[in-house]
C-alpha cells in the first residue's frame, strides 16, 4: 500500500496523536494476540469440541486467511480510503470473533477462524499505513516503535492468556475478549481518524487501472493452499491417499497452481492490476531464497510455539497456562536476536552469517527438543526454547532483508508484502503438516514418540535453509536497507 506525503497534517499535534494512537495500539494489541493466543488452548479446543485431530486447522484457517487479505485489504485501502477499510476490517474482525466464541463444532470453529483471519490480515497493515499518512516522517520511526512494543507484548502476552482461559474459564473467552476491546477502538477510530486528503480523488489517488484488486490471483491462491494443505494433512491419515477425496485435492491444487501462475503472469503483462505475488521479483535469486527462508523459519516457529505446549500438557500434564509459560523463552530469544542482528547489520553492511548461525542453532534447538521425555526438567526445555527462537530471530530478520535489499527501491513495498505473504504461508503450514503428523503419530503409538518426531522432522527443514543460506550469494546493503535495518525507517507494504 502506498503512503501519503508527510506534509502539513492537520493531525499530527499532540494530544490529537495520542487520542488517535490508543485506539490504533488496541487493533494491534488484538490482532497480534490472536496470532499466538490459540498456542496453549488448543488441546483444551480439541477436547471440548471433541476433535483433538482438526485443532491445528484453529491455527492454520487464521493464518491462511490473514496471509491474502494483507495484501488485499491494504490495496483497498488505497482504492477507497484507509479509514473505511480499517473499520471493515475491525469490524469482520469482531464477528469472526463473537461466531468463534459461540462455534458447536471443530468445523463451525475452523470457518469463523477463517473469517476472523479476513479482519485481522489488514489490521496490521492498515495500522502501519495509517501511522504513515497522520505522522510526519520526521517522527514516525518513534511512534512505529511504540506500536512494535505493543505488537511484541501481545505476542508474548497470547499464550498466557489463552492457558489462563482455557484452565481457570473457557477457551471461549479467548475470542469473546476480543469484543469490548475491538469495539471501543471502533468507536474511537469513528470519532478520532480524519486522514488528511489526496489530491483527485479516492480513486485517482491509487493510481487508475494499476491500483486494481488482483482478485483472481487472491482467490486461486487461496484455492490452492487449502487444497494442497488438506491433501497433505488428510493423506495417509484421515484418508488413503489413493482415496478419490484425496487425489481430486491434489489436483485441484496442481490445477488451481497453474492457474494462479497464469493469472499473475497476465495481470503483469496486461497491467490491469498489481499482481498479489509479482513473479518478476522471483527472478532475482537473492529474493527467492529469502522467501523459502522466510517460510520455513517461520514453520519451524509454529511448530515449536503450537506443540510444545501442547507436549506440556499431553506428556508432562502441566496445566495449560503453566504451558504458556514456556512459549516466552521463544519470542524472547526471537525478539532479542531480531534486535541485536539489526544495528550490527546496519553498521557491518553484512549479513550472509546469520542464516547460517540460525540454521544451526535452531536445528539443534529442535533436535534437543526431540529428545525430550516425560520426566525432563524445566532447563531441558526452556533452553533449546530460547536457542531455538534465537536462530529463528536471526533467520527472519535477514530473510526480510535480503529479500527486500535485492529489489529495486520502487518495488521495495511489493516486495515486503510478497515476503509477509509467504511468512504467513509458512505458520499456516507449519501448524497443518506438523498436526498431521502429530496425529498420526498419535493414533500409532506413545504421545511422547509422536511429539519427538514432530519436532525431530523439523530439523530436515533447517538442513535446507542451511544449504540455502550457504549458497545465497551476498548483495551489499542500498543506503535505505542501512536505515531500516538499524531501526530508523519501515518499509510499507503495497
Amino acid at each position: 500500500m502506498t503512503v501519503a506525503p508527510a506534509v502539513d497534517r492537520p493531525q499530527g499535534s499532540g494530544h490529537r496523536l495520542l487520542r488517535l494512537m490508543v485506539p490504533l495500539m488496541l487493533v494491534l494489541f488484538i490482532s497480534n494476540l490472536d496470532a499466538t493466543v490459540v498456542a496453549t488452548a488448543i488441546p483444551s479446543i480439541g477436547r471440548g469440541l471433541r476433535d483433538l485431530a482438526g485443532a491445528p486447522w484453529i491455527a492454520t484457517a487464521y493464518l491462511l486467511t490473514s496471509a491474502i487479505t494483507t495484501l488485499v485489504l491494504g490495496k483497498l485501502g488505497d482504492l477507497y480510503g484507509r479509514k473505511p477499510v480499517f473499520q471493515f476490517s475491525i469490524a469482520v474482525f469482531l464477528a469472526g470473533s463473537a461466531l468463534c466464541g459461540t462455534a458447536s463444532s471443530m468445523l463451525w470453529l475452523v470457518l469463523f477462524r477463517g473469517l476472523q483471519g479476513i479482519g485481522g490480515g489488514g489490521l496490521n497493515s492498515l495500522v502501519m499505513a495509517i501511522i504513515g499518512d497522520v505522522v510526519p516522517a520526521r517522527q514516525r520511526s518513534r511512534y512505529q516503535a511504540l506500536l512494535g512494543i505493543v505488537a511484541t507484548l501481545a505476542l508474548i502476552a497470547g499464550p498466557l492468556a489463552g492457558g489462563l482461559f482455557a484452565q481457570d474459564l473457557s477457551w471461549r473467552w479467548i475470542f469473546y475478549i476480543n469484543l469490548p476491546v475491538g469495539i471501543a477502538a471502533l468507536v474511537a477510530v469513528a470519532a478520532f481518524l480524519h486522514l488528511p486528503a489526496r489530491p483527485g480523488g479516492t480513486r485517482a489517488r491509487a493510481g487508475g487501472a494499476r491500483s486494481r484488486i488482483d482478485g483472481a490471483g487472491a482467490v486461486l491462491a487461496a484455492v490452492f493452499t487449502t487444497a494442497a494443505l488438506l491433501a497433505a494433512t488428510w493423506g495417509g491419515t484421515t484418508y488413503a491417499w489413493s482415496s478419490p477425496l484425496i487425489l481430486a485435492l491434489a489436483g485441484v491444487s496442481v490445477v488451481s497452481l497453474i492457474a494462479y501462475l497464469a493469472a499473475e503472469h497476465r495481470v503483469a503483462q496486461r497491467r490491469t492490476a498489481e499482481p498479489l505475488t509479482p513473479l518478476h521479483l522471483f527472478r532475482s535469486g537473492v529474493f527467492s531464497i529469502s522467501v523459502v527462508q522466510f517460510l520455513l523459519a517461520t514453520m519451524v516457529l509454529f511448530v515449536a510455539m503450537l506443540y510444545v505446549p501442547s507436549f506440556l500438557q499431553a506428556v508432562q500434564h502441566k496445566p495449560a497456562f503453566t504451558a504458556g509459560l514456556y512459549v516466552i523463552p521463544l519470542l524472547v530469544g526471537l525478539v532479542a536476536a531480531t534486535a541485536v542482528a539489526g544495528p550490527v547489520i546496519a553498521r557491518t553492511g553484512r549479513y550472509k552469517l546469520y542464516p547460517v548461525i540460525g540454521a544451526v542453532l535452531t536445528g539443534a534447538s529442535m533436535g534437543a527438543l526431540s529428545l525430550i521425555g516425560a520426566h525432563s526438567g524445566a532447563l531441558a526445555i526452556v533452553v533449546p526454547l530460547v536457542f531455538a527462537g534465537a536462530g529463528i530471530g536471526l533467520f527472519v530478520q535477514v530473510a526480510l532483508l535480503a529479500g527486500q535489499n535485492a529489489v529495486e527501491h520502487r518495488h521495495l513495498g511489493t516486495a515486503t508484502g510478497a515476503l509477509n505473504f509467504f511468512k504467513s504461508l509458512g505458520g499456516a503450514c507449519g501448524a497443518a503438516l506438523f498436526g498431521a503428523l502429530l496425529t498420526h503419530g498419535l493414533a500409532a503409538g506413545p504421545a511422547v514418540t509422536a511429539y519427538r518426531t514432530v519436532f525431530a522432522w523439523t530439523i530436515p527443514f533447517m538442513v535446507v535453509a542451511l544449504v540455502l543460506a550457504v549458497l545465497m550469494p551476498e548483495k551489499p546493503l542500498s543506503e535505505e536497507m542501512i536505515d531500516v535495518a538499524a531501526g530508523r525507517t519501515e518499509v510499507p507494504e503495497y
